[in-house]
């Protein structure tokens, strides 16, 4: 089996949702699973090294400047799949499944979806290449309809298939983006206190966690919006932003006093998380958001924080409610807002091993074999 990522970016979603899986897949199907990543040319020596320090069963590859140009990269995929038997492939993401079967090198291929890339094409990068988002729907529509096999991240963007693309088509599973095998679902209450004291949060104080980029679907306009009415109703709440700096000024100048700023290595959100009572997802209203699997979710709840959540996140709107794991966005009563308790925190980390890890989708990443 091989594992074909297309212009990538080595981070910590990468190496949860790439590499963690080809570990995953491995050791438990016991089958060789080899990663081949295209990847940008600027500092391609140094991410080829991480890649290749964290999955050294690895062919990293420059990828040709821009993604407009895409297609040129055949040449050098047919090169690297001459020397090898044709394989299964999962090929994440439209370009490398095109490039996948455009070659010609590989038994079957599957296609890993991680989105709705027509929409998220015109809704947030149509300024990234205008001629990219004109042809993406011709694009997606050959990815989800000419592949053997299919992952979807949600039930929701198997329907968008159907809808945009007329898909008829039973093979695909649905597997949402899981956590690292190497998070953890222990709260741990002597570190979370001492991280708020480090904050200055004190006993009586509830405290928000926005987690993420500036990315556009991030939605900061709503999320500051939000924010603003929260906090204009509830003088106890306070909010911790893990994300660069800068992206918190707008709120900390509203609200001075009450937003803290801190930016840590992937590998230290877990326990920042812990340090919180509720996990926020709040975005607006859009195709890209509605099909979505934000990754951010199952940290939350691996960090025991109910969600409060926007209306039509992909399957996790529903889920919260019927899991009793958070609230809706709109729905919530800020003046009632009170902190979770330890037992509370626990048994919303068990809603997160139980339907989050790698192995709860065993069944479905053998089909792909």
């Amino acid at each position: 089996m091989i594992y074909l990522t297309f212009n990538d970016t080595y981070n910590g979603v990468y190496e949860s949702q790439v590499i963690d899986t080809c570990r995953f897949l491995q050791d438990t199907f016991k089958e060789d699973v080899s990663l081949i990543a295209f990847i940008s040319g600027r500092n391609y020596f140094a991410n080829k090294a991480k890649i290749k320090a964290a999955y050294s069963n690895s062919t990293v590859l420059p990828m040709y400047p821009k993604i407009i140009n895409w297609e040129k990269n055949l040449f050098l995929l047919k090169l690297i799949m001459r020397f090898r038997n044709k394989e299964n492939v999962i090929a994440r993401g439209v370009f490398a499944t095109l490039l996948a079967r455009d070659s010609e090198k590989f038994a079957k291929v599957c296609f890993d979806a991680r989105g709705a890339y027509t929409a998220e094409w015109n809704e947030y990068l149509k300024t990234e290449s205008p001629y990219i988002a004109k042809e993406m729907t011709k694009l997606e529509s050959r990815a989800v309809l000419q592949s053997n096999y299919r992952i979807a991240v949600s039930q929701k963007l198997v329907a968008y298939w159907k809808t945009s693309f007329k898909y008829m088509s039973t093979n695909h599973v649905v597997i949402p983006c899981t956590l690292s095998t190497d998070a953890k679902t222990e709260y741990d209450a002597d570190k979370a206190n001492a991280l708020r004291k480090q904050f200055g949060i004190t006993e009586n104080e509830v405290l928000l966690v926005y987690s993420g980029s500036s990315a556009g679907w991030q939605s900061f306009k709503v999320l500051d919006e939000f924010i603003t009415k929260a906090f204009n109703q509830n003088p106890s709440l306070k909010l911790l932003m893990l994300c660069k700096p800068g992206a918190e000024r707008s709120l900390a100048q509203k609200f001075p006093g009450r937003v803290i700023q801190h930016w840590v290595s992937e590998h230290e959100v877990q326990t920042q998380l812990q340090a919180a009572d509720y996990g926020l997802l709040v975005r607006e209203q859009s195709v890209t958001n509605e099909v979505s699997s934000p990754v951010k979710f199952a940290e939350y709840l691996a960090a025991g924080l109910p969600v409060i959540i926007s209306e039509n996140i992909g399957d996790y709107s529903a889920f919260v409610s019927e899991k009793n794991c958070g609230t809706l966005a709109d729905a919530t009563d800020w003046n009632l807002l009170k902190r979770p308790s330890t037992d509370e925190k626990q048994r919303i980390q068990a809603i997160a091993e139980l339907h989050f890890r790698k192995k709860t989708y065993t069944e479905q990443y053998r089909k792909l074999f």
